[in-house]
């Protein structure tokens, strides 16, 4: 991703650079020269700028390698299929605590694999956490209860406008996105008890959820029939 701002920084002071001598020109009156100049320009700097808006994108994913360990989930419950969720990242700061209701929890995210010439700006596979969800074990509960749903996408830096996103821009176009290998999304679900702690884990075939103590592991052989 810093590779990509890199490049698109470059490429903005090429386009500016062609802007200024475009000007020259037009003093010198040397029309023709300066709007070739001009045009080159605006050229630039729209490639220049689409590298950032990809840049400022990828900054709410994180690199994908290996397996790893991602993130934590801790439940307390405050009343019948009623549970506090404390979300924590351990690749970064985010954290954020959501009421899940239902018997089990779900958790979402977007994972990203490139290709061809993307591999050179550094672009490994990239995942982010999309969302969280509680969800009732019995089917006619889960058709008629209450629903709850919260996002864990963290808000991008630099841009105002969050109507594009990349994975969903990728997974449209993959027809002819060539270094785009994949955008896909990937989901783990498990059930909530009061005082259980879950460790969520990633690789390159999906979300990984285990049991990181006793109330979580009693919690996991009760809902297989162990």
């Amino acid at each position: 991703m810093s590779y990509l701002t890199l490049v698109s920084a470059l490429i903005a002071v090429l386009g500016l650079a062609f802007t200024v001598t475009g000007i020259r020109r037009l003093f010198q009156r040397r029309f023709l020269r300066a709007a070739g100049l001009e045009f080159s320009a605006l050229v630039i700097l729209l490639l220049a700028s689409s590298f950032f808006l990809l840049a400022s994108n990828l900054y709410t994913y994180q690199r994908l390698v290996y397996e790893q360990v991602i993130a934590e989930i801790t439940f307390q419950q405050f009343a019948t299929q009623e549970f506090s969720a404390d979300i924590k990242a351990l690749d970064s700061s985010f954290q954020q605590t959501v009421n899940l209701k239902g018997d089990e929890w779900q958790l979402d995210t977007q994972v990203l694999t490139w290709q061809g010439m993307a591999t050179l700006f550094g672009l490994d596979a990239n995942y982010r956490l999309h969302r969280i969800s509680g969800r009732y074990a019995d089917i006619d509960e889960e058709q008629q209860s209450p629903r709850s749903v919260f996002s864990l996408v963290k808000k991008q830096p630099l841009v105002k406008s969050e109507k594009f996103d990349l994975w969903q821009f990728a997974n449209k176009h993959q027809d002819w996105l060539r270094w785009v290998d994949a955008a896909y999304g990937s989901a783990v679900f498990l059930p909530m008890t009061d005082g259980a702690k879950y460790s969520i884990a990633i690789s390159r075939t999906g979300l990984i959820a285990r049991p990181a103590n006793e109330e979580a592991r009693k919690a996991v052989s009760q809902w297989i029939g162990l």
